[in-house]
């Protein structure tokens, strides 16, 4: 280390090498060099001094939207269909968008393969109780036609064995019931696109099967799906 004057006969040290310690910086997280700098006396001269670059890279844009609950449904029936949640994101400020999308909530299901008998005594067998939902992931761009990107199943299933007794003895006494609570979720990773604008996420549930005793008619299952959350984060690929 040297010292040297320049022309406004003020003093500067000339360092070729770094001190590491006294800066608090780590070697490997910074890309060291040697450059001509201003000499901080004013006087407008060059001296050698060491610089500290991030190598990091340069941080991206992230967008991140969360949608509007659909409320409370109980399927009770087969075919039964409605929507969990939704959520609107727009993309045109990003040239190439990777969309991540995530869902929550909340699926209480009841399995019943005795209900609905009466105190009549008939012999009648216990059936299987079962309840299906599908869960849809759909988009719609710019107010266009719907697609289905993703699809995912919820199942709940009860055997009704092979008992076999008055209804009275099988509803008060040797009957069997399943109450289940469930946070069912799932991701979808989608590639960028190269049409960017406005897009409609939402998460259609349909309930497949929601089984029914073949004696009374009446359905012996259902479920009911609560607390569904949508959030979408976009960012430049």
């Amino acid at each position: 280390m040297s010292k040297r004057s320049c022309s406004c006969d003020k003093d500067y040290v000339e360092k070729k090498d770094y001190d590491y310690e006294r800066k608090g910086c780590d070697r490997k997280d910074y890309d060291w060099r040697e450059r001509e700098c201003k000499c901080t006396c004013g006087c407008g001269k060059e001296r050698e001094c060491a610089v500290c670059k991030p190598m990091s890279p340069c941080p991206k844009k992230i967008l991140v939207e969360c949608g509007t609950p659909g409320g409370m449904m109980q399927f009770n029936a087969t075919g039964q269909t409605y929507t969990a949640a939704n959520v609107t994101v727009d993309t045109s400020c990003f040239c190439k968008p990777v969309t991540d999308i995530y869902f929550s909530s909340q699926v209480s299901a009841e399995l019943d393969p005795t209900a609905g008998l009466d105190s009549v005594l008939n012999d009648v067998v216990q059936q299987d109780a079962e309840v299906v939902l599908l869960y849809e992931l759909v988009c719609r761009r710019n107010g266009g036609s719907e697609i289905t990107i993703g699809s995912w199943t919820f199942r709940r299933f009860l055997s009704g064995g092979s008992l076999v007794a008055p209804a009275l003895d099988i509803t008060s006494n040797n009957a069997q019931d399943l109450q289940t609570s469930d946070t069912f979720t799932f991701n979808k990773c989608i590639c960028s696109s190269p049409c960017q604008g406005c897009i409609d996420y939402f998460v259609r549930v349909t309930a497949q099967l929601v089984s029914t005793n073949s004696v009374t008619t009446l359905a012996n299952a259902n479920a009911t799906v609560s607390m569904g959350q949508l959030v979408a984060k976009i960012q430049e690929c």
